[in-house]
């Protein structure tokens, strides 16, 4: 049948069954229920002098196999990323999920595996996020499986390879120190060893916390990404040096301000991995951000280095799972906090 929208009279064709339902025009945007007057609000016959004057003013609803798709907007499923007609989608947790998707999302939210909310750089910074210590901790410790090896072999690996890198650099150091005109050049190799391992130390743990933060938002992880900071080693290695300056300062400065900063630039490694900020940029984003939720922030990773000291006590076997935990925890942070980019 005919329907002309009431609103700006722009005119198309519509099936029957869509009697008494509401629509929405895609030219005015304006909603409306279509009912047999509306259908009946046609243009004049072909025989009146005035049709082609009247029909041509406004433009045709665009035609389509699908009367949905004219009047209905479309959303994509946050799990498979296909488009539905909105009215065809619920939202579960906080995402648009279709039909399809409903019951594997369920049993995910059943089984703990799945991220449930997810933040934005504009939304972290205005503090526009909420989460509870012991939810956290339990999703945390959820997604500890599967990811024992490639975190915990990361943390593993860094250590190994930072104590070599200084060990022999220490060597080698010292055999040129032995002799008077040596000294000056094993001083500036001293240096250069300390930037070395600076860079490589900051790299790792980039690294390591990408893959916490993957691993937050049910993402696969693996080896390899322990060196997915080469790339950022500039910015990372200027933000390091940064905040060690800034932070040895706050500690001068009564102690308080050193803990509050230390905790403040929590997240800084992550968003320039993951946001792609510069150093003092990403630096002040997870200020900004931890500062209006730094107590419970603070609360949270007490109560993680508490679960760190009480799983150390057997042999340190316990560190096995809590290291990925830790590491996962505050992935899971900053995922509710800024969010992940794909």
């Amino acid at each position: 049948m005919k329907l002309v929208c009431p609103h700006c009279n722009v005119k198309g064709s519509i099936d029957d069954k869509y009697v008494g339902k509401k629509l929405k025009c895609p030219k005015c945007g304006q909603s409306f229920t279509v009912t047999e007057e509306k259908a009946a609000q046609v243009a004049p016959p072909v025989d009146d002098p005035f049709e082609s004057e009247s029909a041509a003013s406004p433009p045709p609803l665009p035609s389509s196999s699908n009367p949905d798709e004219q009047v209905n907007e479309t959303k994509t499923c946050t799990n498979c990323g296909n488009s539905f007609p909105e009215d065809e989608l619920i939202e579960l947790e906080g995402q648009q999920i279709c039909a399809t998707c409903k019951p594997i999302i369920l049993q995910k939210l059943k089984e703990g595996t799945v991220a449930t909310d997810s933040g934005s750089l504009e939304k972290g910074i205005a503090g526009q996020y909420s989460f509870q210590i012991g939810e956290v901790l339990s999703e945390g410790w959820a997604k500890v499986k599967g990811a024992k090896g490639p975190i915990f072999g990361g943390v593993f690996a860094m250590y190994v390879i930072s104590f070599f890198i200084m060990f022999i650099g220490g060597m080698l150091i010292g055999l040129l120190g032995l002799n008077e005109s040596g000294i000056v050049l094993a001083i500036i190799s001293q240096l250069g060893l300390q930037l070395i391992y600076a860079a490589l130390t900051v790299v790792l743990t980039a690294g390591i916390m990408m893959m916490g933060v993957r691993r937050a938002s049910d993402e696969s992880i693996n080896f390899s990404m322990l060196f997915d900071g080469i790339a950022q080693v500039k910015p990372l290695l200027i933000a390091m040096i940064l905040q060690t300056i800034i932070i040895m300062i706050g500690f001068l400065l009564l102690i308080i301000p050193g803990i509050y900063l230390s905790v403040a630039y929590g997240l800084t490694i992550p968003l320039i991995m993951d946001k792609e900020l510069g150093p003092w940029e990403a630096m002040e984003a997870s200020r900004k951000a931890i500062h209006h939720s730094w107590f419970q922030i603070f609360g949270l990773y007490f109560v993680m280095g508490l679960i760190f000291m009480v799983s150390a006590i057997p042999l340190g076997i316990g560190l096995i799972w809590t290291i990925p935990m830790g590491t996962i925890v505050l992935g899971i942070v900053y995922r509710i906090i800024f969010g992940t980019e794909e």
